[in-house]
């Protein structure tokens, strides 16, 4: 028995948050380092990750446009599992990498995808329009869950050990496997391709089309590079916080601290573009990207009650990616069509997932040999392109209308 389209979006958010409960995220450097590895491997392994799936974001992005959304969510979501699997029983370099390209290939199926499907799944009841109103919903849904498990998640591993948070992720995976399952299938969004023309140079021109776009393309340049800037806030949290020696209780406070900054952007987000729009919330974005990135490059000079401000602020810094995805996912989401969505988020997603890869792979030689300080100092060069790219977002004073 399926679950009845009315009710369909609601289920999607409640699998959607269930992949979110990262129960091992706020101990993620911790663990690596019960696995074997240093920090450099850490942050050389999730931009490998990273790279992954830049190389599989297009193919996967345009398999759900010509087959099934739901079923290429299934698969996602059944990758996850098999990647914490190898986690659990393994330990070293090779499982903890082969890991994470795993996890890689699991996003890939579901940037794109998810946000496609969903949009659709409203289409299909004529409420597209309420679109950045349900997917802010969706989002925050998915924060909370993530804030819940990064709460505990440090407590579980400190007192019922390392590989626990990842049994309970993977229960969580489970469920959201099992609710999917019994979602509706919305056909009408499958890809009808031209006989005289192949696959591949189907999803090469949507590609193109998106990439020479005079809106679309800083759609997504906009937060790629801005995402990129935020991960290496979040991920430098630990960083702070392994040098300066904080507790490891407090590990899981900072994430969850994070998780829950990003519920009140993403909650606001959908209501906020409505009044100021993105020009607006362009400026907000570009204040709280400088402030954060100045905090981080001083953060492990000072003592410890500035330590602790500096990490307030990276945690605005890095929560604020939420405000960023959804407005402008909203106005991309606006600008194209459901039997294209899915390939053209996952462009969007490929060009983010590239310059994360690169940034993160390149943060192994910095903080291996120059230092988390320096290190910080340099990544905040990301602001040339962030606001050159605000430039002209801001410029173009985009609206929520649909063109096309």
């Amino acid at each position: 028995m399926m679950i009845p389209l009315k009710l369909s979006t609601r289920w999607l958010s409640v699998a959607y948050a269930l992949t979110s409960a990262l129960f091992c995220l706020p101990v993620l450097m911790l663990f690596y380092g019960y696995k074997g590895l240093t920090m450099g491997d850490f942050f050389f392994i999730q931009g490998v990750a990273s790279l992954s799936i830049f190389f599989t974001e297009i193919p996967s992005g345009y398999v759900s446009d010509l087959f099934s959304r739901k079923n290429t969510l299934i698969i996602s979501f059944v990758c996850w599992i098999a990647g914490d699997l190898i986690w659990i029983f393994g330990s070293g370099f090779v499982p903890i990498m082969l890991g994470e390209l795993i996890f890689g290939l699991a996003i890939a199926f579901a940037s794109g995808t998810l946000e496609a499907y969903f949009y659709d799944l409203l289409k299909k009841r004529h409420k597209e329009n309420l679109f950045h109103i349900k997917y802010a919903k969706m989002k925050t849904l998915s924060n909370i869950m993530m804030a819940i498990s990064s709460l505990t998640g440090a407590f579980i591993y400190q007192h019922f050990g390392p590989t626990t948070p990842l049994w309970l992720s993977v229960f969580c995976l489970t469920g959201a496997v099992v609710i999917v399952s019994f979602l509706p299938d919305v056909p009408e969004s499958r890809r009808i391709v031209a006989q005289d023309k192949s696959k591949w140079q189907d999803v090469l021109d949507i590609s193109k089309y998106a990439l020479k776009h005079k809106q679309l393309k800083w759609l997504m340049l906009f937060p790629a590079v801005y995402g990129t800037l935020t991960l290496v806030l979040m991920w430098g949290l630990q960083s702070v916080m392994v040098v300066k020696e904080v507790p490891v209780f407090m590990f899981g406070f900072v994430v969850f601290s994070v998780a829950l900054t990003r519920i009140l952007f993403s909650a606001s987000s959908g209501r906020v573009l409505e009044k100021v729009q993105l020009s607006g919330i362009i400026k907000l974005l570009c204040l709280l990207i400088v402030v954060a990135s100045l905090a981080s490059c001083v953060a492990v000079y000072l003592p410890m009650w500035a330590v602790y401000v500096c990490l307030g602020l990276m945690i605005l810094g890095a929560a604020s990616v939420s405000l960023s995805n959804i407005s402008t996912s909203v106005l991309i989401n606006h600008r194209i069509k459901s039997d294209e969505r899915a390939t053209i988020l996952s462009v969007a997603s490929m060009i983010s997932r590239a310059m994360q890869g690169i940034g993160l792979i390149c943060l192994k030689p910095l903080f291996d040999y120059v230092g988390v300080g320096s290190t910080f100092a340099v990544s905040s060069l990301l602001l040339i392109p962030i606001l050159i790219c605000a430039s002209q977002l801001y410029k173009m004073k985009l609206k929520m209308i649909r063109e096309v």
